[in-house]
């Protein structure tokens, strides 16, 4: 007997049904579900996320001497975009080639927190070219003719990959003096590991001198984001004559730990393996590296490559208190603080929840570790 079939045309509203003699009903329903199911694929679309696009080559401005992602990448998208500071190579001699893969800018976000669901890296490597001696022209005859730009204009403009460092900033009578001072004190950093980022269209402003208004700095977020965003409000006779938004980028010396070579996981470090250096990071991911100090004694949570800095999320976390371990548990109530001994019902590491039994007593509760064999439990919160 041969095989019944269904075939559904698509000349006619009528679909030819084969000797099995279906009824017509069931005919309808069939086409309907095939028909709709088409329709549905047709719709369906991958879900395409943010993308980093490398270009083939850029050539960096004069005075920069670290790479950042939005200098040799096309960036599509908020997720995409908030990688733009991300800084992706060093400048070592401004007068050579700089070759930077896709490998290395993959690694540099991925130190940063980038989150590779929501983004999508594409390309194969940049060629980062230096930028040219300033009294490198093209011929006369091959210069391209302008009447936007002023008589008066001489040297190339101010990139806005520039960074001031701090310490020629603070003493400066001026709004941008008074943003500096602001930010090193929030961040509690040393003005000479601390540089900052200025928008070159906020020049002007920022050059205004302080004897001429009071300057009210508002920040709109963090200190210690990668871009900061500022509200200036300018006084001048008890009124607002001028408000204006500032963006700032800073960046900070951080001394970042290199292993020396491969190590694999669960792998105790020893100051033998690492070594350090002194790089220029956004806030991020200098908050997020592990400093030398941190890394030493301490076991490898993942596998480390040669030369990748140290991030404190590669080290498996110090357990300060062990199950059934005697802890001293401060109890904060109002002003006042009481303190008892209790048994570790779980482990954990500093600032981990645990649970905790008072000794004699069934009845458990938790508490935050806030050392070895120490807890606390806020209970006027």
């Amino acid at each position: 007997m041969k095989d019944q079939v269904i075939e559904i045309g698509s000349q006619q509203a009528g679909h030819r049904v084969s000797r099995a003699g279906l009824p017509s009903r069931l005919t309808r329903r069939v086409a309907t579900i095939v028909l709709v199911t088409v329709t549905g694929v047709g719709l369906i679309r991958p879900a395409i996320g943010d993308e980093v696009a490398l270009r083939s080559s850029v050539r960096l401005q004069e005075g920069a001497t670290v790479v950042h992602l939005a200098d040799i990448a096309t960036l599509a998208g908020p997720h995409a975009e908030r990688c733009a500071d991300t800084i992706v190579g060093q400048v070592g001699d401004p007068t050579q080639v700089l070759e930077i893969s896709i490998g290395q800018v993959r690694q540099a976000l991925t130190e940063a927190g980038v989150h590779w669901g929501k983004v999508q890296l594409s390309g194969r490597k940049v060629i980062v070219r230096p930028h040219g001696p300033r009294n490198t022209s093209p011929p006369l005859a091959m210069a391209p003719a302008s009447i936007a730009k002023s008589a008066g204009q001489h040297g190339p403009e101010r990139s806005r990959t520039t960074q001031e460092p701090v310490q020629d900033l603070i003493e400066l009578p001026t709004l941008r003096g008074a943003v500096a001072r602001l930010i090193a004190q929030g961040l509690h950093t040393d003005p000479s590991d601390l540089r900052l980022i200025f928008d070159d269209d906020d020049a002007a402003f920022l050059n205004t001198r302080e004897e001429a208004f009071r300057f009210e700095i508002q920040p709109l977020g963090s200190l210690g984001s990668n871009r900061i965003e500022l509200s200036v409000r300018a006084w001048s006779a008890d009124r607002v004559q001028q408000t204006q938004s500032l963006t700032v980028r800073p960046i900070i010396r951080t001394n970042v730990v290199l292993p020396r070579y491969d190590i694999d996981r669960r792998v105790q470090l020893s100051a033998d393996d690492l070594s350090v250096e002194d790089r220029w990071l956004p806030a991020s991911q200098s908050n997020a590296m592990s400093t030398l100090v941190q890394a030493v004694g301490r076991v490898t949570a993942t596998k480390l490559h040669a030369g990748r800095m140290l991030r404190a999320k590669d080290l498996k976390r110090e357990v300060l208190i062990e199950r059934g371990d005697r802890v001293m548990v401060r109890c904060l109530v109002g002003g006042v603080v009481i303190s008892l001994e209790a048994e570790a019902r779980s482990g954990g590491a500093e600032n981990d929840l645990i649970e905790l039994r008072k000794l004699g007593e069934r009845d458990t509760f938790f508490g935050v570790v806030t050392g070895p064999g120490a807890a606390i439990v806020d209970l006027s919160r």
